[in-house]
């Protein structure tokens, strides 16, 4: 055969191959119409890959001792045994060896023959060579793919603002929140590189790195799912609010406790003026209000805790309802220095219950006072009240020594109470204002707070002016 007709030959065969082994079933078509073989077999490193025809296994003793050589060759080797030739093609890319085609022979072959087998033999290895590589890339692809839909991390690559790529991941989470999508986008728009979203129900962490792939740019995002961890960080959190209010409800109630007692031992066991023991029993009675505002503060939270809480709405003029929580706590305000300011005197009414309205402005007056900062001069709670037709707005305002910026949104929770060195030392269980929130919303109401920290605070309550 020619060597244009074998090429034709070998490309039409080679068209139709699609991996190792339809490669050797091609190559032994076209070997036949050169070398009138009895048998071919096709040794991989050194083990048997493929036969032609399949029962056909050449004895190695023929040939093994020479494989060495022809591996260093590369040269097509026929040998003599007995009435027979063994021939040894080697299948290489460059001075790589990737196969060894051995057959049987009864003829010996010509130079030209040898010729033939040696183009056979390089044309096959490239081919052999691009086989493997494409395999080994599908293999890579494959595994590459399962790795990344194994990852319990959403995968998502971005070109020009579309997803190119996403893991199966990314895919359950876009499904399952589909409003993360927009947030990824804006946050990539921002140029962050690390962030937090919080959805309904589910928290989850990112990143976003800028990548180079093929010369061009494209945007990696890698997704986790951290609600598991932010429920466990909650809890902890939660934990140790219930562990510092345990502490704290203890002294708030040790301190009246032992007020208490000690004055009653006095009156009891040392001689004293009737004036001595009216100023004794006032300090017992005092003390007794603020134990009794602790327990009843205990009582309120397990009943909202429970829903049991009940309110009880009527007409009630909220102006009188101000004077009488200023009446209140009037004596604490003298005792801290504090000016409280009411200056709207004319009647206005809701419908609320007024014990537990009255419960919500005492409780706000009394932080006023308790929070007012002893370094100013002048220390003043002012309340106000606005009234647009629909609602009723009762302000409580400051100079106090304000909130921080970061601690405003936890005010209102259970147990929750800012923790630093000029609080540390004001009473309180930390259930007061998520009391106070829980009754407002009650009234369909709503409660509101700013403040700026060592200046002042302002508490806007909003019921509705029914």
């Amino acid at each position: 055969m020619e060597v244009q007709q074998l090429l034709s030959k070998y490309m039409l065969e080679i068209s139709k191959v699609t991996d190792e082994k339809s490669l050797y079933i091609a190559i032994a078509e076209i070997m036949r119409k050169v070398v009138d073989y009895k048998a071919l077999n096709v040794i991989v490193q050194s083990s048997l890959f493929y036969a032609e025809p399949a029962d056909q296994i050449i004895n190695e003793e023929w040939f093994i001792d020479y494989l060495p050589w022809v591996e260093d060759r590369l040269s097509p080797t026929f040998l003599p045994v007995d009435n027979w030739y063994v021939g040894l093609v080697p299948i290489f890319k460059g001075v790589k060896l990737l196969s060894v085609i051995v057959l049987t022979t009864s003829e010996e072959p010509t130079a030209e023959v040898i010729d033939y087998l040696q183009l056979l033999s390089y044309l096959s290895g490239l081919t052999l060579e691009n086989l493997r590589l494409l395999d080994f890339v599908d293999n890579a692809r494959e595994y590459s793919e399962t790795v990344l839909n194994l990852s319990s991390d959403g995968i998502i690559v971005f070109y020009k603002g579309e997803i190119e790529f996403q893991n199966v991941k990314s895919s359950e989470i876009i499904k399952n929140y589909p409003d993360i999508l927009r947030e990824i986008e804006a946050k990539i728009d921002s140029n962050e590189e690390f962030f937090e979203i919080e959805l309904p129900n589910a928290f989850f962490s990112m990143s976003v790195k800028k990548i180079q792939l093929q010369g061009e740019e494209r945007i990696l995002v890698t997704v986790r799912n951290i609600t598991s961890e932010k429920e466990v960080q909650k809890l902890r959190e939660v934990d140790k609010i219930k562990t510092n209010f345990i502490a704290n409800i203890s002294h708030e109630l040790r301190t009246p406790l032992t007020a208490i007692k000690a004055y009653t031992e006095t009156i009891v066991n040392v001689p004293m003026t009737q004036d001595e023991i009216k100023e004794f029993s006032e300090t017992i009675y005092n003390q007794s209000l603020k134990l009794e505002g602790i327990l009843n503060d205990l009582l309120d939270f397990s009943q909202l805790e429970s829903h049991t809480l009940k309110i009880v709405k009527e007409p009630t003029n909220i102006h009188d309802v101000i004077n009488d929580s200023i009446l209140t706590v009037n004596h604490l305000a003298s005792q801290y220095d504090v000016k409280i300011e009411f200056n709207f005197d004319q009647d206005l009414k809701i419908n609320c219950d007024r014990k537990r309205i009255e419960q919500v402005i005492t409780n706000l007056l009394t932080n006023s006072i308790k929070f007012s900062d002893k370094s100013k001069e002048e220390r003043v709670a002012k309340i106000a009240i606005e009234n647009d037709g629909d609602f009723v707005k009762i302000i409580v305002e400051d100079n106090g020594i304000g909130i921080p910026a970061d601690k405003i949104d936890k005010i209102f929770d259970k147990f929750y109470r800012v923790d630093s060195d000029l609080t540390y030392s004001i009473p309180g269980t930390g259930l007061g204002l998520a009391i106070v929130k829980e009754i407002v919303e009650m009234h369909n109401g709503s409660i509101s707070v700013e403040s700026e920290e060592g200046k002042w605070t302002r508490v806007t309550v909003q019921l509705p002016n029914e």
